[in-house]
């Protein structure tokens, strides 16, 4: 904490021996009754004697002044408060806190023998949800996020079950069908240094003996097994429609397959173009077992599915030679607008013709073949748009056999509207006025550059007209100066002057 006295910093205040007051950022300061509060990122609040603070001095060049909290709190690990209000009812010393990790905090600030416990009133996650999925055969949902998380919650009871907690934040989440895991208490999930985890919902079925009542005590998540097949954050997982494998995609541009049992074991993997963005294995509708991988870059890879039998005894898990299909993407919107434009533009002609074709008839006039025959030369249409970069992809998912869905940003994309934003921008008759003013300027500056052009073609003109009257004979060559009081022809001379120099002397006589 520093004191301020006006502009300038009067002393440092800390605790003994030098040690800062809190562990980490102290988010907010609260005055209650002579007791400055500080609320840190730490987890922990403490008051201090305000008046001690306000007449605080240094008696040393150190700029320290030392002192210890009056009360601490200290609520515990993993607890980060962002800020806190004091509840409203009169002489009330409790005060509730905002945990920036999650939860919100009833505290009892009385700091007496009968002080209560901290009681964490609501827990949830901090940041975005970054996985979510629901069981099955019960009414249970699996989130996770970056906070390093895993919560179970009975969406009936609008209640969380259990939460579970690792060292990396987690990117996506999957439960198991009831075809891998009969129990309905399997989920699988991806952490963001490339681990995926199966986590075992410990005894679920007592979770679904009366819906929205069930006993929260019995729920907890137990790590079955953990493993770790990418470089990168994981960010799709899907099982195949027979439960047999489980696939896995990351960031890295790597799809993982797994068998799917007791325990899972690995297959291999293949390379894909871009950062994986979500994986749909092909119904059974389908004949082919094929799995749809969608990157971020905008490009889709159809995999057939790997033999779940095989043995790799190869010095990597690199599968190749697995057939795949690539696809890239074009907007054909604008083919669908020129085919559309150009239909209109023909019925207008046709219209057009036809009137004519009439009005021929009616006045006695036959029509010549070339009004019969009208021959219409087709103009090429105009290139596919492909987006550079790819545009990203939202969803996809299989239809037809051999046909799928993708939802994409930005393909064909509607202009946005452009505003008026600078408040010194011309009015519509300032604009139009200022447009006539510059065409009536630019007009003017090409009739300039058109007599400098012409300018300068005579001057090179009157310089060849010069070194040809230098080429002839001294008692036929005109010397430099040149006097005509009057206008002459050389017809009127005597004898007459060839054209030539004729030339020479009237070019001479205008420069």
């Amino acid at each position: 904490m520093l004191l301020w006295d006006g502009g300038l910093i009067k002393v440092e205040i800390c605790r003994k021996g030098g040690r800062t007051c809190h562990a980490g950022t102290i988010q907010q300061f609260a005055l209650d009754e002579g007791e400055l509060m500080t609320i840190g990122s730490d987890g922990a609040i403490r008051g201090w004697d305000f008046e001690s603070i306000d007449t605080a001095d240094c008696n040393d060049d150190s700029g320290l002044f030392e002192i210890e909290p009056m009360n601490e709190m200290v609520i515990g690990r993993n607890v980060s408060l962002s800020s806190m209000v004091k509840s409203c009812l009169p002489d009330s010393f409790i005060w509730f806190a905002q945990d920036s990790n999650g939860g919100i905090w009833k505290l009892d600030l009385s700091f007496s023998n009968i002080t209560q416990d901290p009681e964490c009133l609501f827990s949830f996650h901090a940041g975005v949800i970054q996985g979510m999925d629901v069981s099955s055969t019960s009414h249970l949902m699996a989130t996770t996020t970056l906070d390093r998380s895993v919560r179970i919650f009975d969406f009936l009871a609008k209640k969380e079950l259990t939460t579970s907690r690792y060292k990396q934040g987690g990117t996506t989440l999957t439960w198991a069908p009831r075809l891998v895991n009969p129990s309905g208490g399997l989920v699988v999930v991806g952490f963001e240094d490339g681990v995926v985890r199966l986590l075992e919902l410990y005894n679920p079925q007592s979770l679904r003996v009366v819906a929205g009542r069930s006993r929260y005590g019995d729920a907890e998540l137990r790590l079955k097994q953990a493993f770790k097949p990418h470089n990168a954050a994981v960010t799709a997982i899907a099982y195949e429609r027979n439960g047999e494998i489980l696939a896995t995609g990351s960031m890295d541009c790597t799809v993982f397959f797994f068998t799917v049992g007791d325990r899972y074991d690995p297959i291999g993997f293949v390379t894909v173009p871009g950062p994986v963005q979500g994986l749909e294995w092909s119904p059974q509708s389908h004949g082919k077992n094929t799995l749809l991988v969608l990157c971020r870059s905008g490009h889709v890879v159809e995999v057939q599915s790997p033999d779940p039998e095989a043995q790799n005894h190869g010095t990597t898990y690199h599968i190749s030679g697995l057939p795949t299909r690539n696809f890239t993407f074009s907007s054909i919107k604008s083919h669908i607008k020129e085919i559309a434009r150009r239909q209109a533009l023909k019925e207008k002609k046709q219209k057009e013709r036809e009137a004519q074709l009439k009005k021929a008839k009616e006045e006695g006039l036959e029509p010549t073949e070339e009004e019969l025959q009208e021959v219409e030369e087709e103009e090429e249409l105009p290139p596919l748009y492909t987006p550079d970069p790819p545009s990203p992809l939202c969803c996809g998912f299989y239809s037809l056999p051999g046909a799928f869905w993708l939802s994409m940003v930005g393909v064909e994309m509607e202009g946005v509207a452009q505003d008026i934003e600078d408040p010194l921008a011309y009015s519509i008759e300032t604009a139009k006025q200022k447009l006539e003013m510059d065409r009536m300027r630019r007009e003017a500056e090409m009739r300039k550059v058109e007599r400098r052009k012409m300018l300068a073609e005579l001057q090179n003109q009157f310089k060849q007209l010069l070194e040809k009257n230098q080429g002839l004979p001294e008692h036929v060559r005109l010397h430099r100066t040149v006097h005509t009081h009057k206008p002459i022809h050389p017809c009127t001379l005597n004898p007459p002057l060839r054209p030539e120099v004729f030339s020479i002397i009237t070019n001479q006589k205008a420069f």
